[in-house]
């Protein structure tokens, strides 16, 4: 091949395909290229269909750096019709990734590509073909089938899910995010056997558990995830047969993770990491094959839009039938609602403000009094006896929680000269009493008539220093809706002004799809728990309505309701992912929505039943509860059509103009241990199928068995 320049490498970062096959002629290589895997590591993939052409990705192994690197594009799988044929250069600059656009092709149809080096000797080797397609032509009356998928852990695990996929003709693979986990096997979900990634840059990853694993923090982390999740043969199978559509969640760069915050620590320390962030989004742009971000022709973009700049929300239409909007949950969200680090025995609000504001979202005072607990000024004459018992209390609580004596002496202090919830400080000086001699008792703080009451964070379900249980885990309904309510006003959009007006926007420019699909890496499902239920013989503790996770939408209930209000003025079909389990439901008579189970990842219930195993005294009813928690999630929302949260799987859409058919293609979780990739008579009798139809009638959606 001809020597390739550094102007060349640099030029235009769109290819255009002519609009006829290129003559034998002009040809650079032979029709038949002796393919060579190892050059091509993470194989090839394509994505972001459009009408005219899509971006087209591959990742060069280290050998073949800074060498020239051909890209072909035929109409044929046998590459006789070639119909793009251009030399460009990949390095370190990108980690060996290339990435580039191809436009000029015809709309509705297959396309095949490759990529092909130099050998030691000169050969030009070949990498695996891949098949593409590009998006029907507007107005083109076309029925569609896309793969909806969420959640692939590696550790421990393999994507089994995926086999069935390969047997599909699919327009699209709709990823919804958590395509790689940045932690290397941490026990709460992770396996301690089986496949995992040991970081070759240690120092640059952060230690958690005390060191027993690790999550990404560098660059060279990040990349490496990706490398190692691409190296599967399954999904590197499935991203060579249809292009991708992708977003991502919260793995892609931390657990949890909202805007540049992680989670790890619960609020023991500041997990700001605004580099960290944005060495993440370099690497899913380099790996990605999305029409954003760096990696367009192996070269480095200067000036690459990153953390919080970044913007990978964008839409897609395939002819008259769909309309695909995606949309980015994390990048914009506000923190979570009750910080992991509030002292149960604070107020979020005191009486004096509720009054004042209970009345602007239409309630009163009096209706909410007997709900709201009854608080105390530590500072009160009449209580001076309990103030040394209180503060020796926090300060011992503090210290166990590896706070330093001047952070613990600091954090007490504040919450004595702050109103405390009387049920906490009763509980505080309850274990002050159980840990001194009997003649320092300080004993009960008297409820006397007439304290006043608030809403305390242990009224929202806080009942921990540092927890995430009580503030993005298992939080009481009621306190919370209320909290929601109180603060709705000031929170703006979790999506960002720009990225809300936007979407605000999308039924106006897409009025006329048959169909409008709108993807969110988290479900609008609600996930209202009642475990008063006699049959769950739950601890006092427990027996309440709660939410089971509000790191999802049910964490941002007063925006998660006003879009489906704005859904529902048009009509849309809302596809999610995250929770590890699978829903199909419908939110108001024009919006339904298909959660996806995890393609690997545990499920939800055995993520319940692993950490409830932790806790003797909450075991049996942790259990309990997450052997009925599908049925739970049916009973808060009866919109729900299917609810399952023990199986892995991916979904199917089937999308015609009068009814779109959805296929869960899910597995029982213990097979994901196994590799079944070479055992297809093993996976196709263990797939479990569930079908559903959507249909309009009379105006409106009805989802229905099928």
């Amino acid at each position: 091949m001809p020597a390739i320049t550094r102007r060349s490498a640099l030029r235009l970062l769109c290819l255009t395909a002519a609009a006829c096959a290129l003559p034998a002629s002009a040809r650079r290589l032979p029709i038949a290229v002796p393919v060579l895997p190892a050059a091509f590591p993470q194989g090839l993939a394509s994505g972001d269909p459009r009408p005219d052409g899509m971006v087209l990705w591959t990742r060069l192994a280290p050998a073949h750096w800074d060498r020239g690197v051909v890209v072909q594009v035929a109409e044929d799988p046998s590459f006789e019709a070639l119909r793009l044929e251009r030399e460009l250069r990949v390095g370190a600059a990108t980690d060996g990734c290339l990435k580039l656009r191809v436009d000029g092709l015809e709309p509705g149809r297959d396309w095949h590509y490759r990529f092909v080096v130099l050998d030691a000797k000169g050969r030009p080797q070949a990498s695996p073909p891949g098949r593409s397609r590009t998006a029907p032509a507007p107005g083109a009356d076309r029925d569609l089938r896309f793969a909806v998928m969420s959640c692939q852990d590696y550790t421990g695990r393999w994507y089994n899910s995926l086999l069935p996929l390969l047997e599909e003709p699919l327009d699209a693979v709709i990823h919804l995010g958590d395509f790689i986990y940045e932690t290397t096997g941490d026990p709460g979900f992770q396996e301690a056997e089986g496949r995992r990634v040991a970081f070759d840059d240690a120092e640059g990853a952060l230690p958690l558990g005390g060191g027993r694993f690790f999550a990404a923090g560098s660059l060279d982390n990040y990349r490496q995830l990706h490398r190692e999740y691409r190296s599967d043969p399954a999904l590197q199978a499935l991203l060579a047969r249809a292009p991708l559509i992708a977003i991502w969640d919260d793995h892609e760069f931390s657990d949890d993770a909202w805007q540049d915050v992680g989670t790890f620590h619960d609020g023991r320390q500041d997990e700001q990491d605004r580099e960290r962030r944005r060495v993440a989004e370099q690497a899913w742009f380099e790996y990605m094959p999305v029409d954003a971000g760096g990696g367009f022709e192996g070269a480095a973009v200067p000036g690459a839009a990153l953390h919080p700049d970044a913007r990978i929300w964008r839409e897609f239409r395939f002819g008259r039938r769909a309309a695909l909007s995606l949309t980015d949950y994390r990048s914009h969200r506000p923190d979570h609602l009750v910080p992991e680090d509030a002292f149960p025995g604070s107020l979020a609000y005191d009486e004096p403000t509720l009054r004042a504001l209970l009345p602007q979202i239409g309630e009163t005072f009096e209706d909410w009094q007997p709900r709201l607990r009854p608080y105390i000024d530590p500072q009160a004459p009449e209580l001076r006896r309990y103030r040394r018992p209180l503060a020796r209390a926090l300060r011992r609580a503090y210290a166990a929680e590896g706070l330093p004596r001047e952070a613990v002496r600091q954090r007490v202090a504040a919450l004595l000269a702050a109103p405390m919830d009387l049920g906490v400080a009763n509980t505080v000086l309850a274990r002050h009493d159980a840990a001194t001699p009997f003649f320092f008792d300080a004993g009960p703080i008297p409820e006397t008539p007439g304290l006043p009451r608030g809403l305390s964070w242990a009224g929202v379900g806080k009942s921990g220093l540092f927890d995430a249980i009580g503030s993005r885990y298992f939080v009481l309904a009621e306190g919370y809706g209320l909290l929601a309510r109180l603060r709705g006003r000031e929170l703006g959009s979790a999506l960002g002004p720009e990225q809300a007006d936007w979407l605000r926007g999308a039924a106006r420019r897409h009025a006329d799809a048959d169909w409008r699909f709108i993807a969110s890496s988290v479900s609008f499902t609600p996930m209202r728990l009642d475990l008063r239920q006699p049959e769950l013989q739950a601890p006092p503790a427990w027996a309440h309505e709660v939410l089971l996770n509000v790191d999802q939408w049910d964490g941002l209930p007063v925006e998660r309701d006003a879009w489906l209000e704005h859904f529902d003025a048009r009509g849309a079909v809302l596809l999610s992912g995250d929770i590890h389990a699978a829903f199909a439901g419908q939110h108001r008579p024009r919006v339904a929505e298909f959660t996806v189970p995890a393609v690997s990842s545990t499920p939800l219930s055995t993520l319940l039943e692993r950490n409830a195993g932790n806790d003797p005294e909450t075991r049996a009813a942790g259990w309990r509860l997450a052997e009925r928690l599908a049925e739970l999630i049916r009973l808060g929302h009866p919109g729900l059509r299917h609810a399952q949260t023990r199986r892995n799987g991916v979904l199917v859409l089937e999308v015609g103009r009068e009814a779109v058919l959805a296929r869960f293609l899910e597995f029982d979780a213990a097979l994901v241990r196994e590799n079944l990739y070479a055992a297809p008579e093993r996976w196709r009798l263990a797939v479990q199928e569930t079908r559903l139809v959507l249909r309009r009638v009379d105006g409106q959606l009805r989802l229905d068995p099928a």
